[in-house]
């Protein structure tokens, strides 16, 4: 008899301290009910997009030892989270498939907290100098679009204020928004399109969150440790951070954009990011696919995301005419070069070229239609599988036979071609006193085959050097040849 008392009672101890729902215990001094106090932290907002099929965590600050209550409508019940000694909490979901149905969240202590006209589907970083800022009322056809917006439309947008800091800010102060015509009037023109090809594409929302800025260098939107710790790119870097840039404005600090508004960002989970800048960075292209490597190495190190998870796509800068002394020579070629030698440095990453869509006379092309859609053809193959996307093929290798260069090309799908079927432009062959001279092209295949008379025994070659002279050579998907040369070493003097 005795021993059934005993087992009676250690079952009713049992019951008392556990939860059928896997609720940790009442801890002495707490009272088990919903919190008294409760805030919550602003990665979690209404009319956001949330990354699909990822883990999210919402988070934010109670009474200790007390319970918070979270509902999200795609589950079947409610999960609760019991407040830290330290006054904080933090509770996980997992994202469902991408949907346009609106999802809502509630996060309940004493007082509830209600987060409606939620999507899921994909979300994406854009950032960069002024032509990824460069807003949509000012875009070729970006009155027509956002004269056509609505709050239906299944994009939202995140604009990052322009702000800096010399350590990191902890907390977001940007607010997701709808895509109408007032939202969209000074948001990114790049991300927007880009948006608005991946929504067509995958059916399922996207959010895009713009953090860029006007004429600032990369460095400013590294981690600044990162970028210290990199005996490559120290040097130049600290030349940066003490040169004031030209806009009195603008960043100029190591790191001092990434703390204020890369930081911030960290606890959104989101699909990758696109990357337009360079133009700052015109003096040193030698050090740039290194320093831009160094960048995205630190992005996903704050996103704790690995290289296969968070894909980083690099837009060129477009050919203008020399209107500043550079302190290289081609000063513009050259960082279009760097730009897809950064690409192939960084571990899923890939470059477009804007070579054909840009204006000689303007650092600012009004075309972001077409730079945002190449973005997307670019994630849509390599992020989403999509395969076939018209993609600019890229200089891959060259070898010499007697008096003939041959270049081969990647991503030329069918091949190549010019655009005004004519032979190719704008290609160079030199000999070993390193003088180049025009070069008669020969497109086969993939490949191009080089000869120049002035030029028996050809050991270098390059296309498109010139800061607005462009090649007709394109895929025969339409997009341009990129420029490249086989050598590296700085050209002393300058295009004439």
């Amino acid at each position: 008899m005795k021993r059934i008392d005993f087992l009676i009672a250690l079952l009713l101890c049992c019951a008392v301290g556990c939860s059928g729902k896997g609720e940790p215990a009442v801890p002495e001094g707490g009272d088990g009910g919903l919190s008294e106090k409760l805030t919550v932290n602003p990665t979690l907002q209404a009319h956001m997009v949330m990354q699909q099929n990822k883990p999210f965590t919402i988070s934010g600050t109670g009474t200790a030892g007390q319970y918070v209550e979270i509902s999200c409508s795609w589950e079947g019940k409610p999960g609760r989270v019991q407040v830290s000694a330290d006054g904080s909490w933090q509770y996980t979901v997992t994202t469902p498939e991408g949907g346009f149905d609106a999802q809502q969240v509630t996060v309940s202590g004493k007082q509830t907290f209600t987060f409606d006209n939620i999507l899921v589907g994909e979300v994406w970083v854009c950032s960069g100098q002024s032509n990824m800022w460069w807003p949509l009322k000012d875009a070729e056809g970006g009155l027509s679009e956002m004269i056509g917006a609505n709050a239906s439309l299944p994009i939202r947008l995140l604009h990052v204020p322009q702000e800096q800091a010399s350590a990191p800010v902890a907390s977001l102060s940007a607010r997701w928004q709808p895509c109408t015509a007032g939202s969209l009037e000074w948001f990114s023109a790049v991300a927007y399109f880009f948006g608005k090809q991946l929504v067509e594409a995958l059916q399922v929302p996207v959010g895009l969150i713009n953090a860029s800025w006007g004429d600032t260098t990369a460095e400013v939107w590294a981690e600044r440790d990162a970028v210290l710790a990199n005996d490559a790119i120290r040097e130049q870097a600290l030349k940066q951070d003490a040169t004031p840039r030209a806009d009195a404005q603008a960043p100029y600090r190591i790191g001092s954009a990434f703390h204020a508004m890369i930081y911030p960002l960290r606890d959104i989970p989101v699909a990758g990011a696109i990357w337009y800048q360079g133009e700052s960075n015109m003096d040193a292209p030698g050090t740039y696919p290194e320093l831009l490597a160094t960048l995205a190495t630190s992005w996903r190190k704050l996103w704790k995301a690995e290289a296969a998870d968070f894909p980083f796509y690099v837009a060129q800068i477009c050919p203008y005419e020399r209107v500043f002394d550079y302190r290289v020579p081609y000063a513009n070629p050259a960082m279009r070069f760097a730009q897809q030698q950064a690409s192939k440095l960084i571990a899923n990453s890939g470059v477009i070229c804007n070579d054909d869509i840009g204006d000689i006379h303007n650092i600012h092309p009004r075309n972001k239609q077409d730079v945002g859609k190449r973005f997307a053809f670019l994630a849509l193959e390599e992020k989403y599988g999509k395969a076939g996307q018209p993609r600019s093929p890229i200089y891959a290798g060259h070898r010499i036979n007697g008096r003939v260069l041959e270049v081969d090309f990647s991503y030329a799908g069918a091949g190549l071609e010019t655009a005004d079927c004519m032979s190719p432009t704008y290609f160079e062959v030199a000999g070993a006193d390193r003088i180049f001279h025009p070069a008669t092209a020969e497109i086969s295949g993939h490949t191009v085959r080089l000869t120049a008379a002035a030029v028996p025994e050809p050991a270098f070659a390059r296309l498109g050097w010139s800061y607005t002279h462009t090649t007709n050579l394109r895929g025969k998907g339409g997009l341009p040849v990129s420029v490249f040369k086989t050598y590296d070493w700085v050209e002393l003097t300058e295009e004439p």
